[in-house]
């Protein structure tokens, strides 16, 4: 036998440029899958829906906002303190909030559910949505609210045809494609990606025929379904590059899968909530909750102290479900009443402190640090901190700079937001602080 020399490697240098293509690829590939959301979208803790078809209660849901609350209080006889004590917050964070009303960071023209059966009824609703979304006061910058409108969902005949019906009027009313008064669709009912691709298709070829930019009008997606929350991966991964939210529907969720009661607490609602905090983080956008359905309105059937106790509980129950909803990390929830608007805005609110927000400020500034040192992960507050507790705080921050909370030349420096974004974080400080709200 005669005996070989070492066998000569393979070129090093082509294996890693093989290896580093096929890596870019599928990064290519995956890419896709994540949206790049504008920080303004990142304003939604509070999705205010009215019916299309009501031209007064939907200007009032646009203009009014938060400010009917206080008018409440006093026709029920209360202070600003019985609502303080009933939802265990500091009586100064209520009254500023009722000295200050505060305007739903989306509105939703609902043209589906609450929307009478018939062609009349459409008819109206659509000639109401184009005037409100042209003609109401939406807000100032910074402090403007979202435009959405709830086309009919695919089981219906009329998707198609009301949804192009609105977009070509309101083409109709601006001049120029870049002040095109909507900034997105909540499709409700979906269940498919298939149904997902064909939104894509449809919203595609009404921008080219409107000359409007392609992605312009941007996605919601209800949740409301088995076969949505089954396929809800792939729901988010075909619609990411128009995705500005998902939204749990749990009163057609508990339907279809046949609950006995549309409850808040149940498992199967508390799954569906898990997967989509879980996609919706997956993907780059806010997760949503859906609405509690008990509002707090009088009774006429009741005297006045049992009214006073009926509305401060139910208020009391809206703030408890948004808090759930936010400890498990939904962004935001849909609401029917200004009164659960206070509510809902005052539970994101009491979780975002400013010691909250210098604490995780001060966790980047730290990490940066020990990153300067050459240390790749350091003790913070005796916290074990690296990049993976550096990326959250990051998050955190990004999102309080797109609500006005965290002051943006200092968003910028830390690199929570780009330069790109700091005229918009500048927008929503302002307006925060009550300059130009």
């Amino acid at each position: 036998m005669t005996s070989e020399g070492p066998r000569p490697l393979p070129d090093l240098a082509a294996a890693i440029a093989a290896g580093d293509a096929a890596r870019l690829a599928v990064r290519d590939t995956v890419s896709r899958r994540r949206t790049s959301l504008p920080l303004r979208y990142w304003r939604q803790q509070a999705h205010l829906t009215t019916p299309a078809a009501d031209p007064a209660m939907a200007r009032k849901a646009v203009e009014g906002g938060t400010a009917p609350v206080g008018q409440m209080l006093e026709r029920l006889g209360l202070a600003p303190t019985d609502l303080a004590d009933r939802l265990e917050l500091p009586l100064a964070l209520v009254e500023a909030r009722l000295a200050t009303p505060s305007r739903a960071p989306i509105v939703v023209l609902d043209g589906e559910d609450a929307i009478a059966p018939g062609d009349a009824a459409a008819e109206r609703g659509l000639a109401v949505a184009a005037d409100i979304f042209s003609a109401a006061d939406w807000g100032a910058d910074g402090a403007a609210s979202l435009r959405f409108y709830r086309p009919p969902g695919f089981d219906l005949e009329t998707t198609v045809r009301d949804l192009y019906t609105l977009l070509w009027r309101l083409r109709e009313r601006v001049a120029d494609p870049a002040a095109f008064p909507l900034d997105g669709i909540v499709v409700p009912k979906v269940e498919h990606p298939e149904e997902v691709e064909l939104v894509d298709d449809l919203l595609a070829r009404a921008e080219a025929a409107l000359g409007l930019p392609t992605g312009r009008i941007r996605v919601a997606y209800l949740i409301e379904s088995g076969w949505a929350a089954a396929q809800l991966a792939d729901i988010a991964s075909v619609g990411a590059p128009r995705l500005a939210g998902l939204i749990f529907g749990s009163a057609d969720f508990s339907a279809d899968l046949g609950l006995p009661a549309i409850s808040q607490d149940h498992l199967l609602a508390d799954w569906a909530r898990a997967e989509i905090v879980a996609v919706a983080g997956a993907v780059g956008v806010p997760a949503v909750d859906g609405m509690t359905l008990d509002y707090p309105v009088a009774d006429p059937a009741l005297d006045a102290a049992a009214n006073r106790t009926r509305w401060l509980d139910r208020m009391r129950l809206v703030y408890d479900d948004a808090v759930r909803a936010r400890d498990i990390g939904m962004l935001g929830k849909w609401v029917g009443h200004p009164a659960q608007l206070f509510a809902v805005l005052l539970a994101y609110e009491a979780a975002l402190t400013d010691v909250a927000l210098e604490h995780e400020a001060a966790k980047l500034e730290a990490y940066d640090a020990a990153v300067a040192a050459d240390q790749g992960a350091t003790m913070i507050a005796g916290v074990m901190s690296d990049r993976a507790t550096d990326r959250h705080a990051r998050v955190v921050l990004r999102q309080a700079a797109a609500l006005g909370r965290f002051e943006p030349a200092r968003a910028l420096a830390l690199g929570v937001i780009d330069a790109g974004e700091l005229a918009e974080a500048e927008r929503a400080h302002a307006a925060h602080r009550g300059v130009g709200a």
